[in-house]
């Protein structure tokens, strides 16, 4: 079975970073992530990457440490894109370098990717992967690129360092648009197979998203089945709106996942 991660944002009114992660390890994760942006002051918590000093940065590896696994999320605005801008490409450059320097293994980055998937005439596109590849290898860490569809440039041409975050909540937004042409969410990640990097977590129930696991209409099986087939060994990580969604029901949320797991695992569906 996998290990459990959370995504640190805010958990109810803690906004210190530091804290929050020390209350991530309390309520027993295994793995911890955070978003590389400052936030928004009074409303949630991130690390800029920028404003990070080298002391700072051993402090956070030492923080993070103790966890399995530790995912950085970057910022929303450097989102890849048919021609993504040069101030973009260096703002992500950066962010992979912080993350090497903190001991993370994942960074997920959003992506607008041209359309059709696997345009020849998009050269701009490639040339920014062939960039990020590059500078991943160097830091030591995978690029989990966060598409809403368009997953098969990950495959033209495969990049060592590059596949996707699977956000297993957004897939159903827009009546299951993502996973359709693959039949199901775990039908999308048999396709991913290794190419799958990092797990996204959270329920929709039709108009929300990013909501308690367990309270929506996701079908967490099929997704664990899937996972499974794929060989996928990486963690899941718990994307919780902390508006829509308490401590206690954080760990609610993985308390269900736990027990789908278990109980999958005993019926021998999942390993």
């Amino acid at each position: 079975m996998w290990d459990l991660g959370f995504m640190v944002w805010r958990i109810g009114e803690i906004l210190d970073f530091d804290a929050q992660v020390a209350w991530v390890a309390e309520a027993g994760f295994e793995a911890v992530s955070f978003h590389a942006s400052a936030g928004t002051a009074g409303q949630w918590v991130g690390v800029d990457p920028a404003l990070t000093s080298r002391e700072k940065r051993r402090r956070i590896r030492n923080l993070v440490a103790g966890f399995s696994m530790c995912e950085i999320h970057a910022p929303f605005a450097c989102e890849l894109a048919r021609d993504t801008p040069p101030e973009v490409m260096a703002k992500l450059d950066e962010v992979l370098i912080f993350a090497g320097d903190v001991g993370a293994s994942a960074v997920t980055v959003h992506a607008d990717p041209p359309e059709p998937a696997c345009d020849e005439t998009a050269p701009a596109w490639h040339e920014t992967l062939d960039r990020l590849d590059t500078t991943a290898e160097k830091a030591g860490v995978r690029i989990g690129i966060e598409f809403m569809t368009g997953f098969e440039w990950l495959k033209c041409p495969r990049r060592a360092q590059i596949g996707a975050t699977l956000d297993v909540g957004h897939m159903y937004l827009n009546e299951g648009a993502g996973y359709r042409p693959y039949g199901t969410a775990g039908g999308l990640a048999r396709w991913l197979g290794d190419a799958l990097v990092h797990v996204h977590i959270h329920d929709y129930d039709g108009t929300h998203d990013h909501i308690e696991t367990g309270t929506g209409r996701i079908d967490f099986d099929d997704m664990l089945r899937g996972l499974t087939d794929a060989g996928y060994t990486g963690a899941l990580c718990l994307e919780l709106n902390p508006q829509r969604v308490t401590p206690e029901g954080i760990r609610r949320s993985a308390a269900f996942l736990r027990q789908r797991m278990k109980e999958l695992a005993t019926r021998g569906r999942i390993a």
